[in-house]
């Protein structure tokens, strides 16, 4: 809801108030994100700083990488974005190592200090991808160090992206589950989207003209696959229906691909019928 412009207020009793208000709302927000972040684990290491003569930033060694301070906070950072707690810096339990959910490849890893109200969170990255574009969640923003050079980064992990127009009725949900190089990847699907149209029992069926989108991302290669290379995809398909009724369908997408490629199928039948996939 936008507010409406706040008139001079002459009073300064009034405009210490709002300031200490808006003080202790910043410093509780802060606070929250230490009490909620995962906890130590037992048996916590403490990791060291130090000054390389390589660099003029300090390193830190983390379970066998070593990392430099990349970036800084864009946006907000809270406990949903933290995957696991590692340890604590120089011997200080409350200066706290974390992995990223955003980030599985453990590129960057954040401290931040929980027992620092106003301590803001950096972001460390492993100085094994210097010069090279990685995968960077959108929320840490790059100091531009001189000693990071070109390193770069991007937002939106790579993909081999299975487009599928629906052309069907009272489908529920799509699912794939997907191979790579004979190696089992993952499974992902889409179901009940925006729009969908409700039938008579009031359950949410997949819209006709939809394009969904089904993929194997980079994720799913990391540490079975090498990202930029090809490698042969074997995704099969399912349907549910809004009666429950599940179907795994005839058509399988075999194919040499790499991250980045498309392909569209179409979906068409129904729950009488059956379903199909067809290019």
């Amino acid at each position: 809801m936008k507010m409406k412009p706040i008139k001079k207020i002459r009073k300064p009793a009034v405009i210490l108030s709002l300031s200490l208000l808006l003080l202790f709302s910043g410093c509780a927000a802060l606070q929250t994100f230490g009490e909620k972040a995962p906890d130590l684990p037992d048996n916590a290491q403490s990791f060291t700083k130090y000054d390389p003569d390589s660099c003029s930033l300090m390193f830190m060694n983390v379970n066998g990488r070593t990392y430099a301070p990349f970036g800084t906070l864009n946006g907000k950072l809270d406990n949903s974005s933290l995957r696991e707690c590692l340890g604590y810096v120089d011997g200080d339990k409350n200066d706290r190592v974390y992995t990223l959910y955003e980030e599985p490849y453990d590129n960057y890893l954040v401290t931040k200090n929980v027992g620092g109200f106003m301590d803001q969170p950096v972001f460390w990255r492993d100085r094994s991808t210097y010069g090279e574009d990685i995968f960077t969640p959108e929320y840490i923003v790059s100091k531009d160090d001189v000693e990071w050079g070109s390193s770069g980064c991007y937002h939106e992990m790579q993909e081999f992206k299975i487009h599928i127009d629906i052309d069907a009725d009272d489908v529920k949900e799509i699912s794939m589950q997907y191979k790579g190089n004979g190696k089992d990847l993952g499974s992902c699907g889409v179901m009940n989207a925006v729009g969908g149209l409700k039938n008579p029992d009031g359950k949410l069926a997949l819209k006709r003209g939809e394009v969904l989108d089904l993929a194997i991302t980079e994720v799913s290669l990391h540490g079975k696959l090498d990202k930029d290379k090809p490698f042969d995809a074997e995704c099969r398909f399912f349907v549910e229906s809004i009666s429950g009724q599940k179907q795994q369908l005839d058509y399988v997408y075999i194919g040499t691909v790499k991250l980045g490629d498309e392909k569209r199928l179409t979906l068409t039948g129904s729950t009488e019928d059956g379903y199909k996939l067809s290019e």
